[in-house]
């Protein structure tokens, strides 16, 4: 459970801070920048509900919250800026009567241009851990990493959302693929122009089990 965890921990911090900004990190406004509304002090909170079954049997279920926070901004070694995103993750997951309590917190640093989104988990690193090109368009596909295999795709851009915060239209629908060692991490997020990412949907494979979280926005705010 451990390794699955990380596992599910770093791709929710791949995709929900798949959200760029103009402010003062970036390219012009509009555009697809409009889907990353990224400036310090910006705060999203997201509700997490999920199931686990082994053997197609559902053997436990996953609750929680994630804190999304810009917190500042800070220079890569390689000399340009970045925001600095944190992250507060809390689950409660039972499986099989037994309770397990998980808290975790994660640092991801930003950067767009007019080429796309970049995300950074360090300072110091010399390639970005992932990328979302743009133009933003359906169908597009291209590749995060070769190791782990991680690609992307652009599977709609006007799919109509509802959560707690909201209805959102219009919305871009991004699905990304996570394999390693027999592990398989599908993630389908949506994303709103203003907004940014409004619910994500992962699912985890493994030879034996099948866990799905949902991550729904609950409030935002935006500066």
């Amino acid at each position: 459970m451990k390794k699955i965890y990380s596992v599910v921990i770093f791709l929710v911090a791949v995709t929900v801070s798949s959200c760029g900004s103009s402010d003062p990190i970036g390219p012009s406004s509009g555009g697809d920048s409009e889907y990353y509304p990224l400036s310090v002090g910006n705060v999203w909170m997201y509700d997490r509900s999920g199931s686990i079954a082994s053997g197609g049997v559902q053997v436990g279920t996953v609750s929680g919250e994630i804190k999304l926070e810009i917190t500042g901004t800070a220079t890569h070694s390689e000399g340009f800026d970045v925001y600095v995103q944190e992250y507060s993750i809390s689950d409660t997951t039972v499986i099989n009567s037994q309770t397990f309590i998980s808290d975790s917190t994660y640092t991801e640093y930003m950067r767009i241009t007019d080429d796309g989104m970049y995300g950074y988990s360090n300072l110091t690193d010399t390639d970005s851990s992932f990328t979302v090109p743009f133009p933003l368009q359906a169908g597009a596909t291209w590749t995060f990493s070769e190791e782990p295999p991680t690609t992307g795709e652009i599977l709609s851009m006007s799919v109509a959302v509802t959560v707690m915060a909201g209805s959102f239209d219009n919305c871009m629908e991004m699905r990304t693929v996570w394999t390693d060692s027999g592990m398989v991490l599908t993630n389908t997020a949506d994303f709103a122009k203003n907004v940014g990412n409004v619910r994500n949907e992962f699912v985890l494979t493994t030879a034996t089990m099948i866990m799905t979280i949902t991550n729904s926005l609950e409030t935002y705010y935006l500066n």
